[in-house]
């Protein structure tokens, strides 16, 4: 029997040149099912303000209501040292209004105060409806898929996980790691791509140059079968040898990897 492919995701930074409206579109056009989306100005996007914005956020809503796309996760929450909670309380409310996922990432070296961030966001994620998931990047305060899950358990048992999987090689793990981890907890992967030995600027990798899944030294196709089968699957796959093309070829070149990529496994 044919392996059945899942509902692929397009998340935001595999096209962060892009506003979110654009997004949307060019997704629903190349297959996509799913999107995570920006929804507050940062430096490397043109992503209008979607909190504060009434009209742009309209605009998206109907965006996602046109194309029947479903909101997967919005990105990312920081918890740095000094978080913005007003903006974190009406960024949490918009995506429980969009149906989304919040994905929080731990900036903070100090442990104690992380965790009391991770607590009172946990709670605000709650209020609003909007599910919590932490993601580990092997350069910031929470930095693998075990510490992730260690916080996940002591927050509660609605406190899911997001891997990335260059995080997880870049950070010297295994897909061995993923099959450690309770199925339950991995809510949303993100697919990428890279060469064996990495970079000597790793934040330049991460957030603008990754490979497309399939075409690096990975091994993705160990760790697809690891996944379970309730979890979201995105490619986050930022490519500045794709930055040249036009925005709706390029998220279909990224369709296309992941298909292809699926292609590779045997059929059950």
């Amino acid at each position: 029997m044919t392996r059945a492919l899942p509902a692929f995701c397009l998340d935001h930074l595999s096209l962060i040149d892009l506003d979110a409206r654009t997004v949307i579109d060019v997704a629903a056009r190349a297959g996509f099912e799913a999107v995570s989306l920006f929804v507050t100005p940062i430096p490397i996007s043109p992503t209008p303000d979607l909190v504060a914005d009434r009209a742009a956020r309209r605009e998206v809503i109907a965006a996602l209501r046109d194309t029947g796309l479903r909101l997967a996760v919005v990105e990312p929450f920081m918890l740095d040292a000094s978080p913005d909670w007003r903006l974190f309380e009406r960024s949490a409310a918009l995506a429980a209004e969009l149906g989304g996922t919040v994905s929080l990432l731990g900036l903070d070296p100090d442990h104690a105060r992380l965790m009391e961030s991770l607590g009172r966001m946990v709670n605000i994620c709650r209020k609003a409806g909007a599910p919590a998931i932490i993601e580990a990047f092997p350069l910031a305060a929470i930095a693998s898929p075990a510490q992730a899950m260690q916080l996940a358990q002591a927050l509660g048992p609605d406190v899911g996980l997001c891997i990335d999987s260059l995080h997880v090689i870049r950070g010297g793990g295994s897909w061995e790691d993923i099959a450690a981890l309770p199925p339950d907890r991995i809510r949303h992967v993100q697919l990428s791509d890279g060469p064996p030995q990495a970079p000597a600027d790793r934040i330049e990798e991460a957030v603008f140059d990754r490979l497309l899944p399939g075409s690096g030294a990975f091994d993705l196709r160990a760790l697809l079968p690891l996944l379970p089968g309730h979890a979201t699957i995105a490619v986050e796959a930022p490519s500045r040898a794709l930055a040249r093309l036009a925005p709706q070829e390029r998220a279909g070149r990224l369709m296309q990897a992941m298909r292809d990529l699926w292609a590779m496994l045997p059929d059950i």
